[in-house]
């Protein structure tokens, strides 16, 4: 009884997670941030070498 009593008071009956997207898609696109963030470090690897 005070179990079920507890539970109702803090919201367990609520869905874990209410996120837009799954963590898979919240992993590719942070895994595509970072390569897009390779890319532009990669791009300027030589500039303090020409002057």
């Amino acid at each position: 009884m005070l179990v079920a009593l507890v539970m109702s008071a803090t919201g367990a009956n609520e869905p874990a997670s209410s996120a837009p997207f799954s963590p898979l898609v919240f992993g590719l696109i942070a895994f595509a941030v970072f390569l897009l963030l390779l890319a532009i470090t990669w791009a300027f690897r030589s500039v303090g070498q020409r002057h």
